[in-house]
């Protein structure tokens, strides 16, 4: 298994993979799973912002598209940072109408893609 500390954090990759369309890596963080995902990008897609954009070392882009926790045998997805900590911030994560709000090490998403940069060898564009 394959480790990250970022900010005395350790993180553990548990499954990074793509495909024809996407990418993506599972991750986790004490007991949690994560997963974030990337999909290809078209250049007609408007909606996604340009720091989301990514390109792999074949010329590829991908587009973020979602950045999800495991919570009771369910994947709920990232909505925003609620609160900010010294150390820790609230997050918001949201599954068909049910919020979720729990505390993670700061920076979460962006850590997250970091660590989605080195373990996909992709490059923000």
């Amino acid at each position: 298994m394959k480790n990250y500390t970022v900010d005395h954090q350790n993180y553990h990759i548990f499954k990074a993979g793509t495909a024809t369309d996407s990418c993506f890596v599972h991750f986790q963080w004490g007991k949690f799973d994560f997963r974030i995902t990337f999909s290809t990008f078209k250049k007609n897609e408007s909606q996604i912002k340009e720091n989301n954009i990514y390109s792999s070392q074949d010329g590829s882009k991908y587009a973020f598209i979602k950045f999800e926790v495991l919570y009771h045998n369910q994947w709920y997805e990232y909505i925003e940072t609620t609160a900010h900590g010294m150390q820790f911030e609230e997050t918001l994560w949201r599954r068909d109408g049910k919020d979720y709000y729990t505390e993670f090490p700061r920076d979460l998403l962006n850590v997250a893609k970091g660590i989605c940069e080195q373990e996909l060898q992709l490059t923000r564009v």
